[in-house]
């Protein structure tokens, strides 16, 4: 018989169907293993943010982005809402209930990039130029307060009010004018530090555009809208835009000339409409059909907004006009069961569906390409969802990956990270359990279902300090044959750190895994002439983290092995060290095949009685 090669690997993991039946470069079953670019290599690790948080969760985790595209680290724990500040989470929010689920949106216009949580305390704005500072938002005559939110096309869509669980609701249309904005022009300024009046008139103001003119120096304070103030004499200065608080480096009379913005007055956190509603206005609109609430609302590639509950899907349309819409029932028998199991994408929106709960499945909402049409495609059909459960669920989506945080079967809490491509159709099983994921433009972090910590994830090779548990099964090889066979020898090609090394297992015929050798960084047959520069957090096309990756080099290796007659054999990997390892070449070297019998373990002794319980009658 010819020897068997693998030589790409390329399948990733398929636990559905029989292990026999699976691809040749499959595993069975894994942990901590990625399939990338036709090989299989050891997981990044995970890094904390800070310092590690005291027993509890992460209840709402996001990216803010300042004007010149830096970003503000946002979260929710316990009572708070916090940022970092590149050392320590700060407070900018407190008093908050413990235990409730935030979601936060970020909005950009003429008064500044801002970030909101929404959730049911109230609605809180934060400047990311002032991360420190917020204004809350919440109004019984304005706004409600909600459970979840997006902003799109200058409008708010908002769910989960309290008291009416299956309507959406919509704020008036942000035209970035009057009313939303007023001027002032000539307020004086005396000192070195002061406010700007407009917030004592308004709790839920913000400034922006600021000029501080100092008549007695004729020094002119320009706006940088970054929080900062350049004067024309080089000096400089500060301004707080949600408190109106600013510093300068020259004193004397002056004047203030500048724009603040209310947003419960026009803008996107109003949602008033008039009883014969006009274009533009708030709305609200019935999605009762079930009963059941909406949960997330994610805009679609067809650029209408689809409500995800528990048992069906409504899609809304609104004319260009604002003055009509269509809002009915997508499909029935589909949902999901947490509010964070769905993510938008650039292929459609993806969802755990759990309308089924014996079968759950992911599911994308895509574009038919035939008919143009929204479809509900299932993806990756040989994989078995049924393993995990859903109720704290985490959808979103890194790079060429779709990443899904769940819980194994009898764990309530969130155990799992899997990492699906859907161009290459393959899924990789993680141990790193996330209650919340958020990116910035090279990062991906998870907030612990079990602490009050935020990690950086799939960066640098260790997992917070600690080894990276793991494992990774392969197929239950037969070589498509029934006849009993043995091999030589076992080959192994691919990239190993010096300091690394791997642990063979193999098992016959479902026995026992048994070690027959290691692949170590340090052996004759690594050539150490050939360095390869790895970035320490490279998935896929998109670099996770920062670090001065590590060097690995190519090994080629032959184990010499005793083999018994087989039916299959199975191998397992598990790497027992620190840093890079991967395999993309695996052979069964000189395979001799024997009779078509079966292997002994499984033979009968003859004279069998017909009810198969008596022996050598």
């Amino acid at each position: 018989m010819a020897d068997n090669i693998i030589n790409a690997y390329i399948s990733g993991t398929h636990n559905l169907i029989d292990n026999e039946n699976i691809p040749k470069d499959a595993a069975q079953d894994s942990s901590n293993w990625l399939t990338l670019d036709g090989s299989i290599k050891l997981i990044n690790g995970k890094t904390l943010v800070g310092v590690e948080g005291v027993q509890g969760s992460v209840q709402g985790h996001h990216f803010g982005y300042k004007n010149d595209g830096t970003t503000v680290h946002w979260r929710k724990i316990n009572t708070k809402i916090q940022y970092y500040d590149g050392t320590t989470w700060q407070d900018t929010v407190t008093g908050l209930t413990s235990g409730y689920q935030y979601v936060f949106t970020n909005y950009s216009s003429l008064a500044g990039n801002f970030t909101i949580a929404w959730g049911l305390d109230g609605i809180y704005k934060m400047h990311n130029a002032n991360p420190g500072s917020f204004s809350s938002m919440y109004s019984s005559t304005v706004n409600y307060k909600f459970a979840g939110a997006l902003i799109d096309k200058g409008r708010t869509f908002a769910w989960g009010y309290v008291k009416d669980k299956t309507g959406i609701y919509l704020s008036k249309i942000d035209t970035q004018k009057s009313p939303v904005y007023t001027t002032v022009t000539g307020e004086a300024t005396t000192s070195l530090t002061g406010t700007l009046t407009f917030k004592a008139a308004g709790a839920t103001r913000n400034c922006f555009g600021v000029v501080i003119t100092i008549t007695t120096g004729g020094q002119v304070f320009t706006d940088n809208y970054d929080g900062t103030l350049t004067g024309s004499l080089g000096g400089t200065g500060t301004i707080n835009y949600t408190s109106g608080a600013y510093t300068l480096s020259a004193s004397g009379v002056g004047t203030a000339a500048y724009l603040w913005e209310n947003s419960n007055n026009g803008g996107i956190t109003d949602f008033r409409f008039s009883a014969t509603r006009v274009a533009g206005e708030g709305d609200i609109l019935r999605q009762d059909e079930g009963g059941d609430a909406i949960l997330t609302v994610k805009v679609g590639l067809d650029d209408a907004y689809y409500s995800l509950k528990s048992q069906s899907v409504y899609r809304l349309s609104l004319t260009a006009d604002d003055t009509s819409a269509d809002n009915q029932v997508f499909r029935r028998e589909i949902g999901i069961p947490y509010f964070r199991a769905a993510t938008s994408t650039q292929n459609g929106i993806v969802f755990i569906n759990t309308a089924n709960l014996e079968r759950p499945e992911l599911t994308i909402l895509q574009q038919n390409p035939l008919g143009g049409n929204i479809e509900p495609v299932i993806l990756f059909p040989h994989f078995n969802f049924s393993n995990y459960t859903y109720s704290k669920a985490e959808v979103g989506n890194y790079g060429q990956f779709i990443i899904m945080s769940c819980a194994s079967v009898g764990n309530a809490t969130n155990d799992t990270t899997l990492l699906m491509d859907k161009a290459k159709n393959t899924v990789d099983i993680t141990s790193y359990g996330m209650a919340t994921f958020a990116k910035d433009s090279n990062n991906l972090y998870g907030g612990s279902p079990y602490t009050e910590s935020i990690y950086q994830l799939f960066t640098g090779v260790d997992d917070d300090g600690s080894l990276i548990d793991n494992y990774l099964i392969g197929k239950g090889e037969t070589y498509d044959s029934e006849l009993l066979k043995k091999y030589r020898r076992l080959r192994f090609k691919g990239l190993i750190d010096a300091a690394q090394y791997c642990e063979i297992y193999v098992s016959y015929d479902d026995d026992d895994f048994q070690l027959v050798g290691t692949i170590r960084g340090d052996a004759d047959y690594v050539d150490y002439s050939n360095p390869q520069s790895i970035g320490a957090s490279m998935i896929g096309e998109i670099t996770i983290g920062g670090g001065n990756g590590v060097t690995a080099y190519p090994y080629f290796m032959e184990l010499k092995v005793q083999v018994p007659k087989f039916r299959k054999r199975t191998i397992k990997y598990v790497v027992k060290g620190y840093s890079y390892f991967s395999v993309d070449t695996q052979i069964d070297k000189d395979i001799l095949t024997f009779e078509n019998r079966l292997p002994k373990k499984y033979r009968q002794k003859q004279n069998v009685n017909l009810a198969g319980t008596q022996t050598d009658l």
